[in-house]
């Protein structure tokens, strides 16, 4: 079998085993979501239960990996509020970093940005830079996702204050299959990347050793509200 039958092959078993796992991790999700809302005013229960739904999370985000780097991203454009869809990541994460000891914080500059795009990538890549922010921060720390507006482009950003990066690190953070976490897939940031350049945005990170790391990715608004992104007063 050449290289060529050989790749193939592999994306299509990756492909059905991601697949498969994203079918149970359904369930288990829902569950873990609801079971988490039962358990909040538990003190004892409560960091439990958000344990969970965070493993959860990080499962699914792995089996979206596997389904993306076994076939080159395609999206489905279409208007989207980018600014509506980082509030609602937020508020999605928001349980499971408060049982890991991390603050989630919003700063929307911009109250309305629309862009063309497909809403579920785009989701897709956002959970993984929070993810990877919160793996970032074992002792706990504070989460800042953003919104502005640079240039007929909004600006999505994903800001923590774990370990951070050293250059040799920071330069090869997005190479597929790169990681330096023990149990680390090196797929997330790889995954950001590519659904970035679907959308014909633009994806860059910042680090420093102790001081953290801000991931960006600059979207083109829609041509028709490059002019009336919405700011907040």
């Amino acid at each position: 079998m050449d290289r060529t039958l050989a790749l193939a092959a592999l994306g299509a078993m990756t492909s059905k085993i991601a697949h498969e796992i994203r079918n149970v991790l359904g369930g288990i999700e829902l569950s873990a979501l609801v079971l988490a809302e039962q358990c909040a005013g538990s003190p004892e229960l409560a960091p439990v239960t958000g344990r969970l739904a965070a493993g959860v999370k990080q499962l699914h985000a792995v089996a979206e990996n596997l389904l993306s780097v076994s076939r080159r991203p395609t999206i489905e454009p279409l208007p989207l509020d980018v600014v509506r869809l980082v509030d609602e990541t937020a508020q999605f994460v928001n349980l499971s970093a408060r049982a890991t000891g991390v603050e989630v914080r919003t700063q929307m500059r911009v109250a309305k940005a629309w862009v063309l795009g497909d809403a579920e990538r785009l989701r897709q890549a956002l959970l993984n830079l929070v993810l990877n922010a919160m793996q970032a921060m074992h002792e706990g720390g504070v989460l800042t996702l953003g919104t502005r507006i640079v240039a007929g482009s909004v600006v999505i950003t994903v800001r923590d204050t774990g370990r951070g990066m050293d250059a040799h690190t920071l330069a090869r953070a997005t190479e597929p299959f790169f990681t330096t976490r023990p149990n680390g897939t090196g797929l997330g940031l790889a995954v950001v990347r590519e659904v970035a350049e679907a959308h014909g945005a633009r994806f860059t990170m910042a680090s420093q050793l102790g001081r953290g790391t801000r991931a960006c990715l600059t979207i083109p608004l829609a041509s028709d509200e490059a002019h009336g992104a919405e700011a907040v007063r």
